[in-house]
């Protein structure tokens, strides 16, 4: 029987850059709601970077929470780092990973906003897209194989607006476009097989690093953000949601919104807020 506090019980997750923003929330919700979290990430050590947030702490709390969380260190811009993290999951948990999460983006320390393309910085396109997209299809070929053979998995892509409006810059945009069209066309190859591949949308995250210095944005976005931005945990119970929806097949291939599938599964933001959903276009 389907336990409704803990609905993934003995599921396993992979949950990709979990050391702060919406990849430590969805860390969080997955943790919470019983699945054990394998999360990844750069950081191991609170204090190890310049930034708050780590591994570790994701996974204290996630204990905290009466759930099982292994940190792995990871560096996503490495293929081959990368297909370690898979080969340790498959030989601890015989090949069962249920969900996994593509999170992982490499932000610059000073995201360039409205730069011309021209004139942005020589490594910006690639940091971006190798980390923030190639890593990603990395990871779900590691770890389709396993779910096509059991005929049972989802992936999930976590993307934003900025795949369809101009945000920041060109090699951004690209970069959250190919996210949401990987999503798609993952979900054409592994439909056949039981396996749902879909793309979220957070709204506005109030993240760590946001909260430490809100200048990395234009002050009218920070000013919203601060007013009505969403926690990252918000973006975990959307995960939650899909994770044990029985009809997940029927919204594969698709963008979903977060605050449209708190609506549909009856969820709140953690301070108790629907927020608004953002625009698809």
């Amino acid at each position: 029987m389907l336990n409704r506090n803990r609905p993934l019980e003995g599921q396993v997750a992979v949950v990709t850059g979990a050391t702060r923003g919406v990849g430590k929330g969805v860390a969080l919700a997955l943790g919470e709601a019983g699945a054990l979290v394998y999360a990844t990430g750069r950081t191991l050590e609170a204090g190890a970077s310049n930034w708050p947030g780590s591994l570790q702490e994701t996974a204290d709390e996630i204990a905290q929470r009466g759930g099982l969380c292994i940190p792995i260190v990871c560096d996503h811009g490495d293929d081959a780092s990368v297909k370690r993290v898979f080969e340790r999951v498959h030989d601890e948990q015989d090949a069962a990973i249920d969900i996994l999460v593509n999170n992982v983006f490499a932000a610059p320390s000073h995201m360039p906003v409205n730069v011309p393309f021209w004139e942005l910085e020589d490594g910006l396109w690639e940091n971006l897209l190798r980390v923030g997209l190639r890593s990603h299809y990395i990871a779900s070929r590691c770890a389709a194989p396993k779910m096509v053979a059991r005929r049972k998995g989802l992936i999930v892509n976590t993307s934003s607006g900025g795949a369809v409006r101009y945000t920041f810059n060109v090699p951004f945009g690209v970069q959250k476009a190919g996210v949401d069209k990987m999503a798609k066309d993952m979900a054409h190859d592994l439909k056949p097989f039981n396996v749902a591949a879909v793309v979220i949308w957070p709204g506005f995250i109030k993240s760590e690093k946001f909260l430490v210095q809100p200048d990395r944005v234009p002050a009218p976005l920070a000013k919203r953000i601060m007013e009505s931005g969403e926690s990252s945990e918000f973006a975990g119970r959307a995960v939650v949601g899909l994770a044990a929806d029985p009809a997940i097949m029927e919204k594969s291939g698709r963008l979903h919104l977060v605050a449209e599938l708190a609506q549909e599964y009856g969820f709140t933001d953690i301070d108790g807020r629907m927020p608004a959903a953002p625009s698809r276009v």
